[in-house]
């Protein structure tokens, strides 16, 4: 087979399921996706598996597959492995961060406190960010992992509404990005576990008030 097709047709099915093409749950054929892509069925079965070891599609019986979607157990265990990977990635950033690089930063940060009011845009320019952060920490195994797990919580947590997907203020952000540029790795490491955690009790506090309306009308309905 030929390995290069192969990494195209998982190239192009990753990025169909970064875009949301195929949501939480959604069964994958492999026919379909040979059709899309414009290959035989041979390069797709071995890019979904690739994507199955990633955790982003779900093996299921009679060779189907679907796309992963995650639970709450699976979300705190993302957001875990998130904190532990970020906390090191900002180390090693600011040890071998060049003052060009610095600048990039820094100029990065101010764009996104020029969109944050602007949901879609201010979250894609938070994981160019967090992405540059990656970038500058030279570390091509934490990069990959890091984008392994941004995928996955983009994709197989689609299903989550708006309101659970809040953005830290522009000031949490800015004092993070500070403390990076200037090379006070206690103050980010704290800063950053910080900035993951608020992101997953939005998650958690969305689940828990949703649970208790569910309740209400589970209660209402019975009266």
């Amino acid at each position: 087979m030929n390995a290069t097709t192969s990494d195209q047709a998982y190239e192009n099915i990753r990025q169909m399921l970064t875009r949301g093409e195929m949501l939480p749950g959604q069964r994958v054929s492999q026919s379909k996706l040979a059709r899309q892509i414009g290959c035989s069925t041979v390069p797709v079965v071995e890019a979904m598996r690739r994507l199955e070891s990633e955790g982003l599609l779900d093996k299921q019986p009679r060779k189907m597959a679907t796309v992963r979607e995650l639970s709450l157990s699976d979300l705190e265990g993302l957001y875990l492995l998130r904190e532990g990977l970020e906390v090191g990635t900002v180390r090693l950033c600011i040890e071998r961060m060049t003052e060009e690089q610095a600048q990039k930063l820094s100029d990065l940060e101010q764009a996104f406190e020029k969109v944050w009011d602007s949901f879609d845009i201010a979250a894609q320019q938070d994981v160019k960010i967090h992405q540059y952060i990656a970038e500058c920490a030279c570390c091509p195994l934490l990069v990959e992992e890091l984008d392994r797990l941004r995928v996955l919580e983009s994709t197989a947590g689609r299903k989550l509404p708006e309101e659970a997907k809040r953005l830290d203020h522009p000031r949490t952000h800015r004092a993070l990005i500070q403390a990076i540029l200037d090379r006070d790795i206690d103050a980010a490491e704290y800063l950053m576990k910080k900035h993951i955690r608020n992101g997953f009790q939005e998650v958690m506090q969305f689940f828990k008030e949703n649970k208790r309306v569910d309740r209400r009308k589970t209660n209402s309905s019975g009266d």
